[in-house]
């Protein structure tokens, strides 16, 4: 790895998926309260992390790196919610803007 890089920027790169692949992803990004991009990021991010033996080598945003920390908090507190339907979805909102 090249030392004396700016690695605060970030790349941008378009991806094709496959349709079945992409609905998928799309819908597990939404059972974790994640967009499709923060989860895309979230399971790459685990996926190389047992790889990396030297923390040098990867340097992610502190922002980032404390977004994913305080949202595994809000999960192991239980503040997520899992909506499997879109009925589910609609009762919670509604619930929420009642409230």
């Amino acid at each position: 790895m090249v030392k004396n890089k700016d690695y605060k920027k970030s790349v941008t790169r378009q991806l094709t998926f496959p349709k079945k692949l992409m609905d998928t992803v799309e819908s597990r990004a939404k059972d974790f309260g994640y967009s499709f991009p923060q989860y895309v990021r979230y399971v790459l991010t685990k996926e190389v992390e047992g790889q990396i033996k030297n923390e040098e080598e990867i340097v992610l945003s502190e922002d980032f790196v404390e977004g994913i920390k305080e949202s595994i908090k809000e999960v192991d507190e239980g503040k997520a919610v899992t909506l499997r339907t879109k009925k589910e979805v609609r009762d919670y909102f509604t619930a929420l803007m009642d409230e």
